[in-house]
């Protein structure tokens, strides 16, 4: 394989790499708005005599999940569009 065949077969398996992970990302990022969505409504329809000290603590663990979730989301979206750029064409002057 010629040179700039691997070049061309490069730049698409990155690029095919790049979507995968904003399929990625945005899988995190719902995942992260359903757990907060479940977490919401837990919290607000448990009765008080239901809540005991451990689904207290299970639903702190759940909130706690939803921000590494979301942080995580955050992140790969920056590594998303580093690699954008990286993989962008230089311009031709």
């Amino acid at each position: 394989m010629s040179q700039p065949s691997k070049d061309a077969q490069a730049a698409k398996d990155l690029e095919q790499a790049i979507e995968k992970a904003k399929e990625v990302a945005a899988d995190i990022r719902q995942a992260a708005d359903d757990l907060a969505v479940a977490n919401t409504v837990l919290d607000t329809h448990l009765s008080e005599q239901a809540r005991t000290r451990e689904v207290d603590q299970a639903l702190d663990h759940q909130g706690a999940v939803e921000k590494t979730l979301t942080k995580s989301a955050e992140t790969l979206d920056q590594v998303n569009n580093a690699l954008d750029k990286a993989a962008a064409p230089a311009p031709h002057g």
